[in-house]
């Protein structure tokens, strides 16, 4: 986003409406539907953002916009498991069967 742009403290002001503008819009459906969401999670991993600015002892000045502008979507995805994520390997594999107490030919 170039730095001259003029709306950009409309964004600051409309928090959901910059999360909906900056949430990823391709890729697989459940990755969709789990960013359609989080807005509320990222929010809140960006007031931890601002709070560690001011723990640093620095004035807590970064934007909402400039969060987002680098948030690290797919990374935060990935690094779910994959049953949090949607997949269940079991859907795919057959489950194993011991038989112990069968014959042996």
């Amino acid at each position: 986003m170039p730095n001259n742009w003029h709306w950009k403290y409309w964004l600051e002001e409309f928090p959901q409406a910059a999360y909906e503008a900056f949430r990823p819009r391709t890729g697989p459906e459940t990755f969709l539907d789990y960013w359609r969401g989080q807005g509320g999670r990222v929010r809140d991993d960006y007031m931890g953002a601002l709070g560690q600015q001011a723990l640093r002892g620095e004035p807590p000045s970064l934007s909402f916009v400039d969060f987002l502008g680098n948030y690290p979507f797919m990374q935060r995805w990935l690094g779910m498991s994959p049953e949090r994520r949607g997949f269940s390997p079991g859907r795919y594999a057959p489950r194993m069967r011991w038989n112990m107490f069968g014959r042996s030919r």
